[in-house]
């Protein structure tokens, strides 16, 4: 019976991956922020679109299933839309997937679902980040090194999946630190693997000291980040942050063997707390950005929660004496119902904010469709109203999703008119009076994406 109830809720879990993936392919999450431009852009070259080389292996990966479709003749342009958002959101969907099913008999599947909550399921509605796949790409090698047999196939994979992680995003510096220690631990602790398999090991150890050096290389020397362009430091003191914080260590707390009297009342405890969440999580973000670009603040600060689980997991792995009674009947089920109450309350937010991106998209598709000049979106239809379908535009991204919503350039949505950017994009000086019978800078395209076809609405 309890073998049984617990393979339901790993099919839960199951499903609720499935769902955040087709839903966020449907609504085309993939456009929002960055990710409409960096299909402006690979649209017209008629492949990739690499702009940062220490990111460029999660670039090509994520960018591959629209760069194959142009390669064989694809042409309608709403089809190639939703390929993007595949790329954006089931590749890394897919490593978490990996994590998860090397887990799918161990207790540690539970941790594994918590550090997927605390991370992508917080950060990952900025779909286009590539610290989306260099967390799952994490994850998925150290549920590698915590199995307790690991394969030669499967060592053979972490070593590729290290392969991909030395380019792919700043947070290596430490997310490398962090899988050097744990592959070094499974070496120390795990003498009766394979020869083969502790070679594989070393050569992944290489490999992920490769990806701290170029992680180091670039904070500090390519893009200069001074540490607020990586995380809002003013959510240390947000409740959705204490909310991730607070509950993977009630749970953590739940597997030692000093929570024996009070499993029931922690789980209890956190079903409450999760259902509480839940409802706090309909007021609107206090920045009126919205929860895609709140949440993208969490970037950062998610690679260090990550890394909190994922510790405990090997701890739980290598010192099980310290966990001696977790392993019980009841223990687990209290465990598994205080992992599932927190991974829905975090997948129902992503569903819920999903949800008010299509109706938003809905609109903005119907805007851009009928302009006639450009036209800055606070002077549209569109951003009129606070609640589910207000506030989803990307500062700088606005033109770019026009251009896709649209077909093409002959008239954008800009950004606000009173925007100033940061980082300045060609469409930065238009004003709402050029057309494209005068005064459009000579730089810019009208028809950027001529050969493509955009039969109907995206969102119809």
């Amino acid at each position: 019976m309890v073998r049984t109830s617990e393979q339901v809720l790993k099919l839960l879990t199951l499903v609720g991956f499935i769902v955040i993936g087709l839903a966020g392919v449907y609504a085309a999450r993939g456009m929002y922020s960055d990710g409409a431009y960096w299909l402006v852009e690979m649209l017209p070259r008629g492949g990739f679109y690499i702009f940062d080389p220490h990111r460029a292996h999660v670039q090509v990966l994520v960018q591959a299933p629209v760069a194959f479709a142009i390669w064989l003749g694809t042409l309608d342009l709403n089809f190639l839309i939703r390929l993007h958002s595949v790329g954006f959101i089931c590749v890394p969907l897919a490593f978490w997937l990996g994590a998860l099913a090397l887990q799918m008999k161990s207790r540690l599947f539970w941790l594994f679902l918590l550090a997927f909550t605390v991370s992508y399921l917080r950060s990952n509605f900025f779909a286009a980040g590539e610290f989306s796949s260099a967390y799952a790409m994490t994850a998925f090698c150290a549920s590698v090194l915590l199995r307790p047999k690991v394969t030669i196939s499967q060592a053979l994979s972490m070593l590729v999946t290290a392969g991909l992680l030395v380019k792919s995003y700043e947070a290596t510096l430490f997310l490398g630190s962090f899988l050097i220690g744990l592959t070094t631990l499974r070496l120390f602790k795990e003498l009766q693997d394979e020869r083969a398999t502790r070679i594989l090991f070393k050569l992944s150890i290489f490999l992920f000291l490769w990806a701290a050096y170029i992680g180091a290389r670039s904070t500090f020397f390519q893009r200069a980040y001074d540490g607020k362009g990586a995380a809002n430091l003013g959510a240390l003191t947000e409740l959705h942050l204490l909310y991730l914080m607070v509950i993977p260590a009630l749970i953590g707390w739940m597997f030692t063997k000093y929570a024996r009297s009070t499993r029931r009342w922690l789980g209890m405890g956190i079903v409450v707390l999760a259902g509480i969440y839940v409802i706090y999580s309909l007021r609107w973000d206090p920045s009126n950005i919205s929860y895609g670009y709140y949440s993208y603040a969490y970037r950062a600060l998610c690679c260090f929660l990550l890394i909190g689980v994922l510790s405990l997991a090997a701890l739980i792995r290598f010192w099980p004496n310290f966990f001696t009674n977790a392993a019980s009947a009841e223990t687990s089920f209290y465990i598994q119902i205080a992992a599932i109450a927190f991974f829905g309350s975090m997948a129902w937010l992503m569903l819920h904010h999903t949800y008010g991106y299509y109706k938003w998209a809905q609109r903005f598709e119907r805007v851009a469709v009928e302009l006639r000049v450009n036209t800055p979106i606070d002077k549209t239809a569109i951003n009129t109203i606070h609640g589910l379908t207000y506030g989803y535009n990307w500062m700088w991204g606005n033109p770019s999703t026009s251009i896709l919503l649209r077909g093409n350039a002959e008239a954008i949505v800009l950004n606000n008119s009173i925007y100033m950017g940061q980082e300045q994009s060609i469409y930065e000086n238009l004003k709402a009076s050029d057309s494209k019978e005068s005064g459009l800078p000579s730089k810019i395209d009208l028809y950027p994406l001529k050969p493509y076809i955009k039969p109907s609405l995206l969102f119809p």
